[in-house]
Parts: structure tokens; C-alpha cells; sequence
């Protein structure tokens, strides 16, 4: 058999599919995509489908970079207004800039269609071995069942964020001229959910790698339930549904055998314990093998940081902090203790101890990654640790969310699944979720207790968006912001792509 050298060209190669213009550059001297799956086996399937982990990742400041950059636009994180400059401003004002925030689209659009346009290869030629027993098929479809989950995953962040998206032919796409731009419906219907019911149906219910790093059965039940529940929500609106987000959400909370809640929140984010088994899908980090190292080092520190140990300035970047209204409105729980630094050395204070409030930007600090930082708090730009994609609370509030709005009322088992997360958080007895809670309430606990748990971890634009709320929630900046005056909360798909296509942009852009 041929040697695998092909795959750093299927994993490195440039990303024609997003342009869907026919370059016709593929090099001779290459196999070509059927002599290389014509000959694939076990081994080399599972080293093809571990390469799109880093097409989705794209390389330091990718994936868990640019999707935590427009959570700027909703109301948990905020940015550095005293840096010169900052294009994150843009966001706070709910005003994307196609210009100043271009390597942000650039980016995503890239990094997405690029795992989507490996991830069809891969699908397309992959077929189990003729004599393979039907154990082997298992196996052989479970790892390509990654790729489908991939795909799939994909797709769900483009459509949400781009609305009309083309969707790229899964036999190839250097012969492509023009792609079609498609409608949100049609991408979810034709692309996304039959991807994560493939995906759903083949993945193991334990991960491939024995850790997150690799997605469950059940990571893709949940995301077929974050995906329904956004069909429901703006701006497909199809309200029936909530209750197949629910029923997915409750087939994962009913039925998984490996995915637990664990213990304590802190433990979460804890570098020696990234493996634990609440994890469900994540990229793993490694900054010392410089291995899809993450961006949680100096961009979540103070710019006046002074590491007191080291006794060392480690003036942070200062990229992202807490909004002072989210911190004020958090429970005084165990969460809100390990996701804020509310006090730090100050090199604008000779060194000395200060409270976020006399700091320099006046914001409290998201302390929720720092144990990922190898030891010298504000050192490194990159770190280590997990950027989670999905674990069990999400199945929990997913499913306490849809049940409720599926029938109009709140049972008991949407109930208990709110309150594990409270009786972690350490929550009170009468602090919690009553049993005779109203449905009107019940729904405002499950979002308020969505971004207490997944403060900082990327998911609360996604929410505002589908359950319209942007408005409310930043009712300070919507009045005529970019969102309210063109009736969408879309971004631009990049100019590059408008001018190679002919594609018309979303409005406004």
C-alpha cells in the first residue's frame, strides 16, 4: 500500500471548495483522491478523519478565537475600550465591519469550509473493505461517522452565522464554476441534520480516543438537539421543532453510559483534569507540542498584570473581559467564584493588590481558563486545555428549554435537570428551581442558568440570536445598531468570496 503521504496534502492543501472555482491545480506528481481511498484501511481512515480536528481548529487564533470574538456582540464578554483601535468595538455596537473585521470572516469562513471540503472526500471515497466482517463495518463507519459529525457541525456554525451559505457537492469540487448560495432551510434539511443522524448513528457511545477529543453518539444527539431548537427559533421559526430538540435532548440524558456530571464545576477547567467524561466533544490543546495550542494565555489577562510569584510584569492582552453587568447579575455561587478574577497585582499600582474596580479598564477579568496556562499566569499567548464544543449540561438545558416550549408547560424531569446544575453551582435550597414553577419563569431560569454555566465558553450569541433577544439583552446599543436597521443578525460573507462568485452579500454589507 501506499504510503499516507497524501494526507498532508488533503489536510494542508488550500481551500479551493470556498471559492468554488475551478483553479485546476492539483499537482501531478499527487495520488489521486480515488487511488488514495481506494486503499484505505482502518488505519489510515482514522489518521484521514484525526486531520480535520485541525482544519477545524486553524492553527492558534482559528476557531476557539474567532468564535469568542463575536460573543463581543452579546452580553457576557466585552473588550478593551482603551486599546487603540480595537475593531472588537465594532461588535460591542452590534455593527459589524466587513472591513476592520474582516480576518474574523476570513477566518471562520475558511477554517469551516475547509473541514466541511476534507470531510467530503473523505465521505465520498471512504467505503469498508469488501470481506470486512460486520464488526469491521462497524468500526470502519464509526470513525467515518466522525467525519459526517464534522460536516455536520460545520455547516451549524456557518448557517448561523453567514444565513445563505452554499452548500459544496460531496463528489468533489475542483470542477465546480459557481456555487449556489442556499437558504438556512435547505442547509439544515439537505446537509446538517442527515450528517448528524449519520453521525448519531455510527459513532461509539464512548469516543474513539478514550477522551473528548473525538465526539460520542451522544455529542451528536446533542448537537441534532442544538440544531433543532435553532430551527425553531429565528429564522426558520418552526416552532414543532422543540419537540425533537427534546426528545434528542432527553434520549442522551435517558440512555448515555459514559457522559457524568462532574462533581465540582472548577474541576472542569482544570489542565489535569480535561479528560473527565462530562466532555463530550472539545479541542484539545497542547501549547508545549504546539498542537492546536489554545488562545486562552494572554488575551484573557489584565493589560496591568504583574505575576506576584514571579515577581514579573505579565501585562496581559487584554483581548476579552467580563461585562460589569453580566458579573453583577451572577449568583454569588461556586461558578461565579472560579469564572471572574476580581483582584489582581497591578503594575499600574506599583505592583500592589487592586480590586477590578480601581483597575485601569474598570472591568472584572474571565479567570475561567487560567489553569490552562502552564504554571506563569499571563507568559504565554497561546495555553493549553479544552475548548468545549459541547458537554452533558448542554443536553440538560437543551432539553429543560425545548420540553417546556414543546408543550407549552414544565415537567418534572426538565425540572431535576436545571437543579443538578444549581446543586453544583451551590445554590440554596429556596434559591432553586421550584417544583410548582410557572412556565414563563421556568424558561427565564433555563436561559439565565445557560449563561451562568457557559459563561465565556461561546454559546450565548447563538441563544440571543435564536430566541430573538438581542434587543432586550442589549437594549443599550440596539437602537440603531447594523442588526436593527437591516432586520438580520447575520455577518458579511468575506469580500473575497462575493468577488469570485458574484454572490449577493447579506444586507447592509
Amino acid at each position: 500500500m501506499k504510503k499516507l503521504t497524501y494526507l498532508a496534502t488533503l489536510a494542508g492543501s488550500m481551500l479551493i471548495a470556498a471559492s468554488c472555482v475551478d483553479l485546476n491545480q492539483e499537482p501531478q506528481s499527487f495520488i489521486s483522491d480515488e487511488e488514495y481511498f481506494s486503499q484505505i484501511n482502518q488505519e489510515s481512515l482514522e489518521t484521514s478523519v484525526s486531520a480535520l480536528y485541525n482544519n477545524l481548529w486553524h492553527d492558534n487564533y482559528g476557531f476557539n478565537s474567532r468564535i469568542q470574538r463575536i460573543q463581543v456582540c452579546a452580553d457576557e464578554i466585552t473588550y478593551r475600550a482603551a486599546k487603540p483601535g480595537n475593531e472588537l468595538a465594532y461588535y460591542d455596537q452590534l455593527s459589524p465591519n466587513i472591513g476592520a473585521n474582516t480576518a474574523d470572516f476570513d477566518t471562520s469562513w475558511e477554517l469551516f469550509y475547509f473541514t466541511i471540503a476534507n470531510a467530503n472526500k473523505i465521505i465520498h471515497y471512504s467505503a469498508a473493505p469488501a470481506d470486512a466482517t460486520k464488526e469491521e463495518v462497524a468500526k470502519f463507519n464509526g470513525v467515518l461517522a466522525e467525519a459526517y459529525f464534522l460536516r455536520g457541525l460545520s455547516y451549524f456554525y456557518l448557517v448561523r452565522m453567514y444565513g445563505n451559505i452554499p452548500i459544496i457537492p460531496e463528489n468533489g469540487y475542483e470542477t465546480v464554476i459557481n456555487c449556489p448560495l442556499s437558504k438556512p432551510d435547505e442547509v439544515y434539511t439537505k446537509m446538517i441534520v442527515p450528517s448528524l443522524e449519520y453521525a448519531e448513528t455510527w459513532l461509539p457511545e464512548s469516543p474513539r480516543l478514550g477522551n473528548s477529543s473525538t465526539p460520542t453518539k451522544w455529542a451528536a444527539k446533542t448537537c441534532l438537539a442544538d440544531v433543532y431548537i435553532t430551527m425553531a427559533g429565528w429564522p426558520l421559526k418552526k416552532k414543532e421543532y422543540y419537540a425533537k430538540a427534546a426528545e434528542a435532548a432527553k434520549d442522551v440524558l435517558d440512555h448515555n453510559k459514559y457522559h457524568h456530571q462532574e462533581a465540582n464545576y472548577e474541576d472542569l477547567w482544570k489542565e489535569t483534569n480535561k479528560n473527565n467524561s462530562e466532555f463530550m466533544f472539545c479541542l484539545h490543546h497542547s501549547h508545549a507540542n504546539k498542537v492546536m495550542a489554545s488562545n486562552y494565555g494572554k488575551s484573557y489577562y489584565p493589560a496591568d498584570f504583574y505575576n506576584i510569584k514571579e515577581e514579573k510584569a505579565r501585562n496581559g492582552w487584554a483581548d476579552y473581559y467580563a461585562r460589569k453587568e453580566a458579573f453583577d447579575s451572577y449568583p454569588n455561587d461556586k461558578r461565579k467564584k472560579w469564572n471572574f478574577m476580581t483582584e489582581w497585582y497591578s503594575t499600574s499600582n506599583n505592583n500592589k493588590l487592586i480590586q477590578w474596580q480601581d483597575s485601569p479598564d474598570g472591568l472584572p477579568c474571565i479567570s475561567k481558563y487560567y489553569n490552562y496556562d502552564q504554571g506563569n499566569p499571563g507568559e504565554n499567548a497561546q495555553a493549553n486545555g479544552v475548548t468545549c464544543i459541547y458537554r452533558l449540561a448542554d443536553a440538560k438545558l437543551l432539553y429543560a428549554e425545548a420540553s417546556a416550549k414543546a408543550t407549552e408547560s414544565v415537567n418534572t424531569q426538565a425540572i431535576e435537570a436545571v437543579r443538578s446544575l444549581q446543586d453544583r453551582a451551590g445554590y440554596a435550597e429556596l434559591d432553586k428551581v421550584p417544583n410548582d414553577v410557572s412556565y414563563d419563569d421556568f424558561l427565564n431560569i433555563v436561559s439565565k442558568e445557560r449563561k451562568y454555566e457557559f459563561f465565556a465558553e461561546m454559546r450565548r450569541w447563538f441563544e440571543l440570536v435564536r430566541t430573538e433577544q438581542v434587543s432586550v439583552k442589549r437594549a443599550d446599543k440596539w437602537n440603531g445598531s447594523f442588526f436593527q436597521t437591516q432586520g438580520h443578525y447575520y455577518f458579511p460573507i468575506p469580500s473575497a468570496q462575493i468577488l469570485l462568485t458574484g454572490w449577493e452579500n447579506n444586507k447592509g454589507y
